[in-house]
């Protein structure tokens, strides 16, 4: 009981600048006080620190966890107003039988009671555990509802002794209120081997999880606050503020002590005197309760977490995300023309019409001097808005439907085309803008066709013989197909957009108002921007926006796949949600190319499509090698259903399709014919099961259960529908299967 500790006088008795040490106290000297307080002015009593660290800069935090070493536990209870047994019995059941002190603060009276206790410990706590035991000691007190003033967790934090000024007593220097209690337990308390130890290290391996779920809920918040207002360049300005400014550099900025030279801070919103908040480079982890009731960053469960950017929209624009983002973004990126700006002084716009009209031709949109419903708007930034408003009234079924290539390509919309290299997307996209232009079906659907115009800004001169081919082939020596064939910029509006909008007048004027402008392909026409980043993807998406809606164009872009081709069309996402289709094209099996569309607005999409690539020799070079382009060539259905088909898999079923082969260049078997059960007459060659599995028993890989294993193998086939069964008879659904 003889340790000493650091004591002092008022609460402004510091020694930094003087540089003086602190006085010495001994426990027997704050247990005589326990049971005689002090009669003085409370700006003028005495306070303590249990640590033996006692130097001129004992009251620092940082420096008592370094250098402190603490006799005794303590704790304040201003709130509750508890009976002084209630404070003793919770005191026993953490800490068991050992020696304390309780005693009522000189602010306690009758009707409002408040406490100070005292608990004296064997073993010394280091300063830096102080902090996290001190916590243990105070969670264990809360859950017998005593609740404990948190600042006490601050290793440099003074608890004020045992005092009652004498305004607080009578005539008599009584006190008008003063309870206390020294219990003598039969030693100091064992903290090491305690229950307040075990819920310390619980503490930690909580903290543990909960810095752990922040961090992951700091770098979800990452992906999810993409696009909160539409479209708008918020992922590239928090990234470009992030690389910019470190967190570190945020939390000194908006003066959060630091721990030390380590990675741990204290906000300005903590009152408990944990460093809370930790630096993890890229993030930031705060496990305070009032950080996270601030509203700092995202919080969850008493913890929040975030970036720099972060921080930045919480102390500089109150917390509004969006806020921050627009006001940013405006500082990096200087305004830039429109294409509004650029194309409306060029190609006019659509007179606005009244609000309550609708539009006869429905979702696709109008071309410019139809009858259109809309009002043109100037919308903010690079926002150029078309909005059509009627009322529930006025709503009535729009049956007229609005497509370019019927089940494929709407009017006035926008489509992606994409695919890996070399898989034929360019010869695709001009062989359906030939059919737009020449007015003509395009594999069988419908067109309403009109100019189209080709920005070709890969090909060069080589789409003139691409060109040649499509007039040889389909026997049409003139339509209105105009083909640029040069690099072009649509992500920067005052680079291109107006001698484009200057070439689209005089297409309109000599060929009627276009109804096609492709874009072969998207990475050339970003001229450089970053097709990954919201920010010119917006742009240039905005762009082409402002394209359609001025000249009534369907605008198609040809893009590329990502490596993960599953993934689909590569570059930010912002893209596919522009896009009215989408249209994937990919390589198959046997030189084939399948088409598939992988997004369709207002329109029932077709099934997937095959095509090969047929040659066309031109004629000869100056050297007398021939000169070759290709074409598309539509293949047969029955190819592309057979894609779709399981083949055979293995030896037992490879197997039986051999007798099968075999048996057919034997002739034995049959066209099947019609009726219940059978496909059309004369489709598939049909053989009697009888003499397949006679031949093929032989050919099997189970010989010791040969029926077993024709069964299983002709069973697994048809169950997959590579093969059918009728009558006795089997036949392989498949083109390798049908007749002729």
């Amino acid at each position: 009981m003889e340790k000493t500790f650091l004591t002092g006088f008022g609460a402004y008795d510091t020694k930094i600048k003087t540089g003086e040490t602190y006085q010495n106290l001994e426990l027997k000297d704050v247990a005589r006080l326990t049971r005689t307080p002090s009669a003085k002015p409370k700006e003028q009593s005495q306070w303590a620190i249990f640590s033996t660290y006692r130097d001129f800069d004992a009251r620092s935090h940082d420096r008592q966890r370094e250098a402190g070493d603490y006799v005794a536990l303590a704790g304040d209870i201003d709130t509750g107003n508890h009976a002084k047994a209630e404070i003793t019995k919770a005191i026993l059941e953490v800490c068991g039988d050992v020696y304390f002190l309780v005693y009522s603060t000189s602010g306690s009276t009758a009707e409002n009671r408040k406490w100070r206790f005292i608990i004296p410990v064997r073993a010394n706590v280091p300063g830096g555990r102080y902090s996290e035991i001190q916590r243990a000691l105070f969670d264990m007190m809360a859950d017998r509802a005593i609740e404990c003033d948190r600042a006490l967790t601050r290793p440099g934090q003074c608890i004020y002794l045992p005092n009652v000024p004498m305004d607080k007593r009578n005539a008599a220097a009584i006190p008008h209120f003063y309870e206390y209690e020294v219990h003598k337990g039969p030693s100091a308390f064992v903290w090491e081997t305690s229950d307040v130890a075990d819920r310390e290290y619980q503490n930690t391996l909580a903290d543990q999880e909960r810095e752990q779920a922040a961090l992951e809920a700091a770098k979800k918040r990452a992906e999810e606050r993409k696009d909160p207002f539409g479209n708008q360049d918020t992922e590239s300005v928090v990234d470009a503020f992030n690389e910019r400014h470190t967190v570190a550099e945020l939390l000194e900025r908006y003066q959060y002590a630091r721990l030390g030279q380590s990675d741990q801070y204290q906000s300005r919103y903590q009152s408990s005197g944990s460093f809370a908040t930790k630096d993890f480079g890229e993030y930031w982890v705060s496990l305070s309760a009032s950080d996270a009731n601030n509203g700092l960053g995202r919080g969850k469960d008493g913890y929040c977490a975030g970036d720099a950017f972060d921080l930045f929209a919480h102390y500089e624009h109150n917390g509004d995300f969006v806020d921050a983002v627009r006001k940013y973004g405006e500082e990096i990126n200087p305004a830039r023309p429109t294409a509004a700006q650029v194309l409306k002084p060029i190609l006019g716009s659509w007179e606005g019409e009244p609000l309550n009209e609708t539009s006869p031709s429905g979702s696709g949109g109008n071309a410019p001097g139809e009858a259109s419903g809309m009002a043109v708007v100037n919308g903010s930034g690079d926002q150029f808005k078309l909005h059509r408003i009627f009322t529930l009234a006025d709503a009535e079924p729009v049956l007229k439907s609005s497509y370019l290539i019927k089940g494929w390509l709407g009017s006035s919309q926008m489509s992606v085309i994409y695919g890996p290299s070399n898989v034929g997307k360019s010869f695709f996209c001009l062989d359906m803008a030939f059919a737009v232009a020449a007015n003509q079906e395009w594999n069988g659907c419908r067109v309403r066709g009109g100019p189209v115009l080709y920005l070709a800004t890969e090909g060069g001169q080589a789409f003139k013989n691409r060109v040649y081919a499509l007039r040889k082939n389909k026997g049409v020596s003139d339509a209105p197909l105009y083909v640029r064939p040069s690099p072009i910029d649509l992500l920067r509006a005052e680079v291109d957009l107006p001698a484009l909008s200057e070439l689209i007048k005089e297409i309109t004027a000599k060929s009627g108002e276009i109804a096609m402008i492709v874009v072969d392909t998207l990475s050339r026409a970003m001229a450089g921007g970053n097709e990954n980043g919201p920010e010119d993807m917006t742009r240039f998406i905005g762009n082409l926006d402002v394209l359609r809606d001025l000249t009534g164009a369907h605008i198609m872009v040809v893009h590329h796949s990502g490596k993960d081709t599953a993934a689909g069309a590569r570059g930010h996402s912002s893209l596919r949600a522009a896009s009215d289709s989408e249209i994937e094209l990919e390589l198959a099996d046997g030189g084939l190319k399948l088409v598939k569309t992988t997004k369709q607005r207002d329109m029932e999409p077709k099934p997937p499509l095959g095509f090969t690539l047929g040659v066309l020799e031109l004629g000869e070079d100056e050297d007398g090698d021939p000169v070759t382009t290709a074409f598309i060539e539509i293949a047969d259905q029955a190819d592309v259903d057979d894609l779709k088909r399981s083949r055979p898999g293995g030896d037992n079923q490879i197997a039986v399709i051999e007798a099968f082969k075999q048996l057919r260049s034997d002739g034995v078997g049959m066209a099947n014919p019609g009726g219940t059960g059978w496909p059309a007459p004369g489709a598939f060659w049909a053989i009697p099961e009888a003499d397949l599995k006679k031949h093929a028993k032989g050919k099997l890989s189970d010989k010791s259960n040969p029926d077993s294993a024709y069964s299983g193998a002709v069973k697994s086939m048809v169950k997959s529908g590579y093969m059918a069964r009728n009558e006795g008879f089997l036949w392989i659904v498949a083109k390798e299967g049908m007749v002729g």
